[in-house]
């Protein structure tokens, strides 16, 4: 009798099993389906603006960070060759973290938009105008011997 009862629950497990299996496997050959209909039928409208948006955004991001690069340089070099003092060294540095800071959060939710990269941009056109104006200034700072002078 306790043989019998092992069969029957043994068998009742294995079919429990190959029907988990089954559902699986069922549940594997429709996402194949749907990757191979979605493959040739090409993405979903929204998932290609939304890759779209993504790239641009990425575009966005390089020139930024490759202008505010630039920008640095032209202050640093700006300090080494004397044309910046101290001071404006350090307020046009503190523009640009303050430019980095806004980059950072306009990148909080991971999408540079074309609205935030133009109030960037824009920030950057007068950091820009502000670097040239400090470097052309005819203030210098005490450098190999020589005195400070201003205009």
């Amino acid at each position: 009798m306790k043989t019998q009862l092992m069969k029957k629950t043994l068998v009742a497990l294995t079919l429990a099993g190959l029907g988990l299996i089954a559902s699986g496997a069922q549940a594997n050959d429709n996402r194949n389906y749907d990757d191979r209909y979605e493959h040739r039928v090409g993405r979903d409208h929204d998932d290609r603006r939304g890759n779209e948006q993504l790239r641009q955004s990425q575009r966005f991001v390089q020139q930024v960070d490759a202008r505010q690069h630039r920008q640095i340089d032209r202050i640093r070099d700006g300090r080494e060759s004397g044309e910046l003092t101290r001071n404006e060294f350090r307020e046009l540095m503190h523009e640009q973290r303050h430019i980095r800071s806004m980059k950072e959060n306009f990148l909080a939710d991971g999408i540079l938009d074309p609205r935030e990269f133009r109030r960037l941009d824009r920030a950057q056109d007068i950091a820009g105008r502000e670097i040239r104006a400090e470097k052309h200034d005819q203030q210098a700072r005490n450098t190999h011997g020589r005195s400070a002078w201003y205009n």
